[in-house]
């Protein structure tokens, strides 16, 4: 016993403790917010603020963590929905098949949509991959045999999801939702696994200073084609559940303005802050509907925000509350240190 007391044990109101504390109520009411909603309404909006909490934290995986601005996610999410559309319908495909033939194609169309992007300058590579959406949404408008154009892909069947003895229908609003947040509860374990590891820091040290990370032998291009790739391949996973929850993929799904509002919920949450970028995109999919602003109106909204973001929150709302959180734990320490000194 007096091994296991001698180690440090965590003390109350530690960031540690807190953040775990968090992560176990925000769980929590997850799981326990369908019981509490009856609006069928209402809980489709959860699930769709799920959805775009997996495409945020996949964009702010490759502009926050790695430092480019790519405008080419609205091509992989529809890729990805478009391939759970064409595969459920035309082979039967479930869950897992199109989300591994997804995931997999996608991450590769984002590595060869990298490879001549990341040729170019910073704020060039914005424009290159723009220039990539653009080209997949003309393709998805114009090749009707495949695609259907502007008719769309309807009548995409439920999400089938199998398991050993048997088979996981999504057939309600609640399965929906059910599905949404274990996915964004995967693409949230993934990334802190991936941030907390030694390719998380080699992210960092590209992002920060590429020539440094150079002189240690780091091959900047290469970490940034890999981080593309896979944040590729999980805006694509977003994609195969919203052709599914939607049962429709049309070209507009390719739209540029997805990165618009992506880009909102990622300044205004805190670049790099996965906290400060799930609670932003689960306001920013529910404040316009608790609003009832029409949808002529919402980028006005949203590019307002952005706007006063910028100006008076440089980092975001995770920043922004960083720094007194800094300044209390700072305090805390001392005071600690300064008590077990007099002892």
């Amino acid at each position: 016993m007096t091994g296991f007391s001698s180690l440090p044990q965590p003390r109350l109101g530690s960031p540690a403790l807190m953040r775990g504390g968090g992560v176990v109520l925000v769980g929590a009411a997850g799981v326990l917010l369908p019981r509490l909603l009856t609006n069928l309404y209402w809980l489709h909006t959860a699930s769709t603020a799920l959805l775009y909490v997996i495409l945020a934290l996949a964009f702010d995986l490759v502009f926050g963590r790695a430092g480019a601005f790519s405008l080419g996610q609205p091509l992989f999410y529809a890729f990805g929905a478009y391939i759970a559309a064409l595969t459920a319908k035309s082979w039967g495909w479930n869950f897992w098949e199109e989300s591994a033939f997804a995931i997999g194609t996608t991450a590769t169309l984002g590595v060869l949509v990298g490879i001549p992007s990341f040729r170019l300058s910073r704020h060039a590579f914005a424009v290159g991959t723009l220039g990539f959406t653009l080209i997949g949404q003309l393709i998805a408008t114009n090749w009707l045999s495949v695609t259907g154009g502007p008719l769309c892909q309807d009548a995409v069947p439920d999400l089938r999801i199998p398991y050993p003895g048997g088979s996981f229908e999504a057939i309600t609003e609640e399965n929906y939702y059910y599905v949404a947040l274990a996915m964004a509860a995967v693409v949230v374990g993934v990334l802190v696994l991936l941030y907390r590891s030694r390719f998380g820091t080699v992210i960092t040290a590209v992002r920060d200073d590429d020539v440094l990370g150079a002189a240690r032998g780091i091959a900047a291009t290469k970490v940034r084609l890999a981080v593309l790739g896979i944040s590729a391949g999980l805006t694509a996973w977003g994609g195969v559940y919203a052709a599914h929850f939607q049962q429709v993929v049309c070209p507009s799904q390719g739209d540029i303005s997805v990165s618009s509002l992506l880009l909102v919920m990622v300044l205004v949450g805190g670049r790099a802050s996965t906290a400060g970028v799930l609670t932003a995109a689960v306001v920013f999919t529910v404040l316009p509907q608790v609003l009832r602003i029409a949808d002529s109106w919402r980028l006005v909204y949203f590019a307002a925000v952005l706007l006063l973001t910028v100006i008076f929150l440089p980092d975001g709302v995770a920043g922004a509350a960083r720094r007194p959180l800094a300044a209390l734990t700072r305090a805390r320490r001392a005071g600690a240190e300064a008590e077990d000194a007099r002892r």
